[in-house]
């Protein structure tokens, strides 16, 4: 256990060493800023006749855990995976005395610990900026939990870049692949009717299933199950994948 938790530990310094996720992260809070910017604005020019009123975190989230945070993810695998056949240093981590499934879990944790610490801080400058600009913490434990709940999803993203790369040797066509994959199962979740019962992705917003409107329990069950197990598919096909890649 502690060579495992070494071993991510070290991956998750290798993604952390990196200033574009800090800076992807800034891109991030700035569109939250200019968002209520903007409402101020509006506000300000109709001379208080529009008021637009909203809960920053919440309005903010689909943005975090649809696009930027899946951008980081798919980003950190390809550095993870694809950066390291290219540049000949996975060898260096596969010598290391854990076998290759604890090899790929190390870098699976580690880029889904980035990415759920990419959304906290999300979620905490989303706070400060609604606090700033006349908020109140009526809903921030609810936020918060809807933030901490929609982690979960991440994992699928994060295990469908590493499934990605794991077929790939090339980073830039390992992240693209992986961004055009992503977008398309959004895209088809949202506009082909009956797709959001199979894809994983139509689950992004796990919140609003489990502390929103209550669902039937079987619904919810079935929504659950198809997170669950897309994740486990996708993890047996990229350790699989991985395990039999000539290094």
């Amino acid at each position: 256990m502690k060579s495992f938790t070494f071993a991510m530990q070290k991956e998750l310094l290798k993604l952390v060493c990196r200033k574009k996720y800090a800076i992807l992260t800034v891109i991030g809070i700035l569109v939250s800023v200019i968002r209520c910017g903007g409402a101020a604005l509006i506000t300000r020019l109709s001379q208080g006749a529009v008021s637009v009123k909203t809960n920053l975190p919440l309005e903010m989230l689909p943005f975090a855990v649809e696009i930027l945070v899946p951008i980081i993810i798919l980003i950190a695998a390809s550095e993870l995976f694809c950066n390291e056949y290219s540049n000949d240093t996975m060898k260096a981590c596969l010598i290391q005395p854990l076998d290759r499934f604890k090899v790929l879990s190390a870098k699976a944790a580690a880029i889904v610990i980035l990415g759920a610490a990419s959304l906290l801080v999300m979620y905490i400058a989303n706070t400060v900026i609604h606090l700033v600009s006349g908020g109140t913490f009526a809903n921030a434990g609810y936020a918060f939990a809807a933030y901490v709940i929609d982690i979960i999803p991440l994992i699928g993203i994060a295990f469908l870049g590493i499934l990605v790369n794991v077929c790939l040797n090339g980073p830039t066509a390992a992240t693209l692949l992986s961004l055009a994959v992503y977008a398309a199962m959004k895209y088809i979740g949202l506009y082909v009717s009956g797709t959001q019962s199979f894809l994983f992705t139509a689950g992004a917003k796990l919140h609003i299933m489990l502390l929103g409107k209550t669902l039937p329990f079987n619904i919810l069950l079935s929504k659950i199950g198809i997170l669950a197990g897309s994740i486990l598919i996708l993890y047996s096909l990229s350790y699989i994948i991985f395990d039999r890649k000539n290094i």
